[in-house]
């Protein structure tokens, strides 16, 4: 007897190898995900521009890494004693304005090198609704709890989300010609806007992304982590205490069948090995300066370095570098 649905992933052709750069932009979603690729030993970079949840703030930084082009004046305000940008998350909120943009444009020279090797790109959407700005029209990331009069609420129909993440997958594919594209959209649910009204924002994204995957077949992919939530798991044991969010089991679980799809033996094996390196930098010795724990640093290196002979990037890790720290005391 079956006691559950199995959600089918229809991933072709897509695999993840050791050494691969991976960026991973978007909602919330994109930082479990992409936490557990970096455990995991992969090259891969979550949100590096914070939290994102519309398609037209996710499409600007995707433009932005494929630019140089400076950063608008008119993105960064003070509140509170702290400056912010409207194109991003507190987490580039700072005291002095010039320390906000050097922040910013700082990751994002950074992630414009990185992406001209990028081999993988995930796109995980939150809502077609965005907030855009009164007094200039700017659609905005993140509100900064400012208040609702100072914003238009509007949402994005079909072919409108296909259009903007379109435009800005031609303007990456123009840098990096061979990079692939993986979407989901989130699982979580947006109580504000009604469970009814929730669900209709998720089928706009989903039918966007459906189009521009037919569209670019080989190119673009779709992972159905918001089918496995909800028709998959579809039990309340699977949602954090909010009932909103999916919980750790959920995202682990998820995590799971990702890795089934898209990583091949090599990289399984490479991420068990990672492991046992992750787990010896995590021990916390009784006595450091013991031999014993200096002969467990030795061999824990030994495995590193047949690791980085494979891998030669894992030399730029900060476990690499921890390592090294350790060795010399």
């Amino acid at each position: 007897m079956k006691f559950r649905t199995t959600v089918e992933t229809g991933m072709k052709g897509l695999e993840i190898r050791p050494g691969d750069g991976l960026t991973l932009l978007g909602s919330c979603f994109a930082d479990h995900i992409g936490r557990r690729m970096v455990q995991s030993g992969l090259d891969a970079h979550a949100n590096p521009f914070g939290v994102l949840y519309n398609p037209l703030s996710i499409a600007v930084w995707c433009r932005a890494m494929a630019t140089v082009e400076p950063l608008p004046e008119d993105i960064f305000f003070e509140s509170g004693g702290l400056w912010h940008s409207w194109l991003n998350d507190s987490s580039f909120s700072v005291e002095n304005r010039e320390e906000c943009r050097a922040r910013l444009e700082n990751v994002r020279r950074e992630e414009a090198a990185r992406f001209r090797s990028l081999k993988v790109l995930f796109l995980t959407l939150g809502t077609n609704r965005y907030y855009r700005l009164n007094d200039n029209g700017r659609v905005v990331a993140n509100c900064h709890k400012q208040p609702g009069a100072r914003f238009t609420e509007e949402q994005l129909d079909v072919e409108g989300a296909k259009a903007v993440l379109g435009e800005a997958l031609e303007a990456l594919w123009q840098v990096n010609p061979s990079l692939q594209i993986v979407f989901t959209v989130s699982p979580y649910r947006y109580a504000k806007y009604g469970f009814h009204g929730s669900r209709l924002g998720k089928a706009v994204l989903l039918l966007a992304v459906d189009g521009i995957c037919r569209a670019h077949e080989g190119r673009c992919f779709y992972f159905p982590a918001y089918e496995i939530v909800l028709d998959e798991l579809r039990d309340y044991r699977f949602y954090a205490a909010d009932m909103l969010h999916p919980s750790e089991v959920a995202v682990e679980y998820i995590w799971e069948r990702f890795s089934e799809v898209c990583f091949p033996a090599e990289t399984r094996s490479f991420m068990a090995e990672w492991e046992a390196v992750a787990k010896a930098l995590s021990h916390r010795p009784l006595h450091p300066e013991s031999a014993a724990y200096r002969d467990f640093l030795r061999q824990t290196m030994l495995k590193m370095e047949r690791l980085t002979e494979k891998y030669p990037k894992l030399a730029d890790t900060t476990e690499y570098g921890r390592l090294k720290d350790l060795l010399k005391y």
